[in-house]
């Protein structure tokens, strides 16, 4: 090879080099594919496209390129969720069921183990086989288009609000905790309601395989906190202070405790009161001397 021909071999690398570099960071993962999805967002990008009615709740029909650009399936095709819908008008046939498709088969797809633990948890329970709308699927939990990674800081900040949208009496008690206390500072690493009850398997605290259950409850506990024994676990959790129903103790304790503080302030207040009145009867006493 010639030593010029070398040349611009060299240089055109160099110049390929330096413009890769200069592309914004990131770019790419965010990119939409052609192909189909150019064609949905045709229509579902008109921001008058309309609603419709899903179990009750009302959702837009308008998705927008940047809907799913933080999306960690931002580079699948629209149709890997919504199979079996063509880029134009929907036919019946097409919308029929569409919703369970794309909140549990469509995810099944790629999330077959994923699924298999949330078939086996109390929420699948209720919604594969009881057909429960109420009880959360996939994207309840990991919402729809705009989808991060359960890794993510900011997926973690919204575990307690994501669950007490059906929990929201679990969360208040959660709050009241070391962990949600420090959790509301901002200290992001304490424990929050997926760390003790699971992710997808999620089972009641009766069943003996749920995280939380009598067998296993120090287990969990140890994963943040080395050699916690029985008892250590043993610490009451999700407890309403005001309700004795909730833990007969605890509220008790808790009463005993307001009695105490409103009792204190009753005696010292009077007793100031007392205090002030004898010193303003004996000014005025002294006083009226003072003139005879």
């Amino acid at each position: 090879m010639s030593r010029p021909v070398f040349a611009a071999g060299v240089l055109v690398a160099a110049v390929l080099a330096v413009v890769a570099l200069a592309a914004p960071v990131g770019a790419a993962d965010y990119s939409i594919p052609e192909g189909a999805n150019t064609r949905c967002f045709e229509c579902h990008a008109q921001p008058d496209l309309g609603t419709i009615e899903v179990e009750g709740e009302t959702k837009s029909l308008t998705v927008t390129p940047e809907d799913v650009h933080g999306s960690i399936h931002a580079r699948l095709d629209c149709t890997a969720c919504h199979a079996g819908f063509q880029p134009r008008e929907h036919m019946p046939e097409e919308t029929a069921g569409w919703y369970q498709q794309a909140e549990l088969e469509g995810c099944k797809d790629c999330h077959a183990d994923q699924f298999g633990m949330y078939n086996q948890s109390f929420h699948g329970n209720l919604v594969m086989k009881e057909g429960s709308t109420d009880a959360p699927s996939c994207a309840d939990c990991h919402g729809s288009h705009d989808i991060v990674s359960p890794s993510a800081p900011g997926f973690r900040e919204s575990v307690p609000e994501m669950c007490g949208r059906c929990h929201g009496e679990r969360t208040e008690t959660y709050e009241d905790t070391y962990h949600g206390k420090t959790f509301g500072m901002g200290e992001t690493t304490r424990a929050v309601c997926t760390d003790c009850h699971g992710h997808h398997r999620i089972l009641p605290e009766s069943d003996p395989d749920s995280w939380v259950s009598d067998r296993n409850v120090a287990k969990t506990c140890g994963k943040c906190h080395e050699h916690a024994s029985e008892k250590f676990a043993s610490f009451l959790v999700h407890v309403d202070v005001s309700s004795p129903r909730s833990s007969l103790s605890v509220w008790a304790m808790e009463f005993n405790h307001n009695l105490l503080i409103i009792g204190l302030f009753v005696v010292g207040g009077l007793h100031c009161f007392l205090y002030f009145y004898r010193g303003l009867r004996e000014g005025i006493y002294l006083s009226g001397r003072r003139k005879h």
